[in-house]
């Protein structure tokens, strides 16, 4: 939304899931209810929501995971546990907003 911190960091294509991505640049990925109940990243609690605003195309297709957590969902919504960034061939510029349920 633009009144938040920003934080860029570059990463290599297809090589990262985006949660590692968030986790490892010390970006809160989980609301308070996620911080107790996430599944460590396998895709089965729907915790780790992200709003993809910008890059949607360079990112891998939804998982069968994320088609269930997501299904009434933006269809710019992601489990960033289960998002590729990239796929090797590719690169460019991903904007990710965290907890978008949030500001819903």
């Amino acid at each position: 939304d633009g009144k938040g911190d920003v934080l860029k960091t570059s990463v290599k294509s297809g090589e990262k899931v985006l949660r590692n991505v968030m986790r490892e640049n010390k970006l809160e990925l989980y609301g308070l209810y996620g911080k107790l109940m996430n599944c460590g990243g396998g895709g089965s609690c729907g915790t780790c929501i992200v709003e993809i605003l910008e890059g949607q195309e360079l990112l891998s297709q939804p998982t069968s995971a994320e088609k269930k957590h997501l299904k009434q969902k933006p269809g710019t919504w992601r489990l960033a546990c289960q998002t590729i960034v990239g796929d090797k061939s590719n690169a460019g510029k991903v904007v990710v907003q965290r907890l978008p349920q949030k500001k819903k």
